[in-house]
């Protein structure tokens, strides 16, 4: 019954996300990823947005660590560089088990070419389970369709 509740919700957020002209898919490649959290390789598929605001799900992985995310992304200003923050939800899948965490992460992004991107920033992760807090850089490439 639950299952068929979150579809009834979720469909019309996918509805909603058709009629935009930006860039609706995210691909990142490099040291962690201010979306997914623990990955090197990531995608992301926003669901609603806007110029300032974005409403994305994704994954992520590494060799030994795979997440699964939910979350919202607010551009704090549009300009030479563009600065941002990135709430999510997380579940991480690895050897030595799952865990679910929250994340925070702030950074800037510069376009390097039509699609191309280069995101640095900080992400605060906080494992829900044992309130354990872990602060880590993020930097990579990312490419925009």
């Amino acid at each position: 019954m639950n299952k068929y509740i979150l579809i009834f919700l979720l469909c019309p957020l996918f509805i909603l996300s058709q009629n935009n002209t930006q860039p609706k898919n995210y691909i990142s490649i490099g040291l962690f990823d201010h979306k997914t959290g623990f990955s090197m390789l990531g995608y992301t598929r926003s669901i609603l947005q806007n110029k300032q605001n974005q409403l994305f799900i994704g994954c992520g992985s590494m060799i030994a660590l795979n997440t699964v995310v939910i979350g919202y992304k607010k551009y704090f200003f549009r300009s030479f560089v563009d600065g941002h923050s990135t709430i999510s939800a997380q579940k991480i899948y690895g050897m030595a088990g799952s865990s679910n965490t929250a994340c925070l992460s702030i950074g800037i992004e510069k376009r390097i070419w039509k699609v191309l991107f280069i995101n640095t920033g900080v992400n605060v992760t906080c494992l829900v389970e044992d309130l354990e807090f872990l602060v880590f850089p993020s930097l990579n490439l990312n490419i925009r369709y």
